[in-house]
């Protein structure tokens, strides 16, 4: 059985480490196993790759973002992110996340169904 860790999470720039001094922003703290860290860091390779599709999108000049799929995937990918890191998070990341609103919580700490069954 895997035990769980602190580790400290950087939004910007996709990090994940043990020691909050390494990073310039640690934006979480989570508790997790060596395999939910993996199953974040993989959320974080495709967030990268979704960005890097809508850096080609964008050079499109007529394609808008509102009928953008690529820039949907991104989107995706973000909430995504933030799930998982709502999941795994301490009190005070939960907190933050839900106040930015980007899970679309509809009453307090209750999570969408599918949030929930990202478990």
């Amino acid at each position: 059985m895997e035990t769980k860790q602190i580790y400290f999470v950087d939004i910007s720039s996709g990090d994940i480490l043990q020691d909050p001094n390494q990073s310039a922003s640690p934006s979480f703290r989570i508790s997790a196993t060596p395999t939910e860290v993996n199953e974040l860091k993989m959320l974080f390779n495709e967030n990268y790759d979704d960005d890097m599709s809508t850096m080609r999108r964008a050079q499109v000049p007529f394609r808008q973002y509102h009928n953008s799929p690529e820039d949907d995937r991104y989107d995706q990918s973000m909430r995504d992110i933030y799930a998982k890191i709502y999941l795994l998070g301490d009190e005070e990341a939960r907190m933050h996340i839900t106040n930015m609103g980007v899970l679309n919580h509809t009453q307090g700490t209750h999570l969408r169904e599918d949030i929930r069954n990202l478990k």
